[in-house]
C-alpha cells in the first residue's frame, strides 16, 4: 500500500476573480484553486524469477475545495471534492545488470497506465469536472531506468521515467511526464545487505532522504494549449523506513517544494505526505 497527501496553496476569491477579469483572453482566465490532493493505492507485485517482476496499482483519488470564478466573473464557485477510483496500472521492472557482490544494480521498468479510472464524475453545479480534476484520464505508456548502489551503511538510489499523455476523456491529452528521483539511505547500526530489497536490511531502522523532481507538458484540449498548466516541480523529502525483518517494512516521508516552476496560474504545493507498507509473501 502507498499513501500521498498533498496541501496546496489555495488561493483566495478575490485572487481568482482578478486573474480572470484581467486574463489576455478567456483561456488564461480559465483558472483553479485546490485545497488538498490524497491518492491512496493498493499495489500487487510478483517476482516471475530474480531479474524480473511484474505487477499493478490500484489508485483512489481524493480531492478537496475545487473552485473557480464563474463565466461573468463576479463570484467564485465551489465547485466540489471530485473523488473515485483512478487508473489501474501495470508495470514490469526487469534488472539486466547487477554486480558479484550483489550490491549494485540496474534495471529497465516499463508501465501502462489504462483508462478504467472515472471520468465523469460531476461538480455542485450538475456539470462535470475538467479532465485534470477527474480520477481517470487516458492510456498512458511509461518507460525508464533505475540504479542502486549499497556502499556500507550508505546506499544510493535513482530512477528516471518518461510518461507519454494520450488524448483521453473530453478530447484532452493532459501532458507527457518527465519524473527524476535521487535518494541517499543510512541504515542505523548495521551495514546494508542488499540493497536491491529494502525488506533485507541488517538494521530495522533507515533513514533517507530524497530529491523528487517532475516535469509536465501543457495539457491540451481538442488540440488547443492549456496556458495554466504544466511545468515543473521539485521536491526535497525527507524520511524514515523501519523494516521487520524479511517479511515487511513501512515507510513515512514528508516533502517540501524548492522548485514550483509552472505555466501560468496554478495551485502551489505547501507539503506532500508519503507512507508506503510493504509486506512480502
Amino acid at each position: 500500500m502507498i499513501a500521498q497527501f498533498i496541501s496546496l496553496d489555495s488561493a483566495s476569491d478575490a485572487t481568482l476573480l482578478d486573474i480572470k477579469n484581467n486574463a489576455v483572453d478567456e483561456a488564461h482566465g480559465d483558472v483553479h484553486s485546490v485545497n488538498t490532493l490524497l491518492i491512496p493505492s493498493v499495489f500487487a507485485a510478483y517476482g516471475i524469477t530474480d531479474d524480473l517482476t511484474l505487477g499493478l496499482r490500484i489508485p483512489y483519488v481524493l480531492r478537496s475545495g475545487v473552485r473557480s470564478p464563474n463565466e461573468e466573473g463576479d463570484a467564485v464557485n465551489k465547485q466540489g471534492d471530485p473523488s473515485g477510483f483512478g487508473d489501474v496500472s501495470v508495470f514490469g521492472q526487469y534488472r539486466f545488470f547487477h554486480s558479484a557482490d550483489n550490491l549494485n544494480h540496474a534495471s529497465l521498468v516499463i508501465a501502462l497506465k489504462t483508462p478504467t479510472g472515472e471520468t465523469g464524475v460531476q461538480n455542485n453545479q450538475g456539470n462535470s469536472f475538467e479532465t485534470h480534476h477527474q480520477p481517470g484520464g487516458a492510456w498512458s505508456p511509461s518507460a525508464g531506468l533505475s540504479f542502486t548502489r549499497a556502499m556500507g551503511s550508505f546506499s544510493f538510489d535513482t530512477s528516471v521515467l518518461y510518461t507519454v499523455a494520450t488524448q483521453g476523456a473530453q478530447k484532452t491529452d493532459l501532458g507527457d511526464i518527465f519524473g527524476y528521483n535521487f535518494a541517499l539511505s543510512y541504515a542505523f547500526g548495521a551495514p546494508v545487505r542488499n540493497a536491491f530489497f529494502s525488506s533485507s536490511n541488517n538494521a530495522p531502522w533507515t533513514a533517507v532522504l530524497e530529491l523528487n523532481g517532475e516535469w509536465q507538458d501543457q495539457q491540451k484540449t481538442d488540440g488547443l494549449k492549456d496556458p495554466n498548466s504544466g511545468g515543473h516541480s521539485v521536491f526535497i523529502s525527507p524520511g524514515v523506513r523501519y523494516s521487520g525483518g524479511k517479511s515487511w517494512n513501512t515507510a513515512l516521508s514528508i516533502g517540501a517544494p524548492i522548485v514550483t516552476d509552472h505555466n501560468g496560474f496554478q495551485t502551489d504545493p505547501d507539503y506532500r505526505i508519503t507512507y508506503r507498507f510493504v509486506a512480502v509473501f
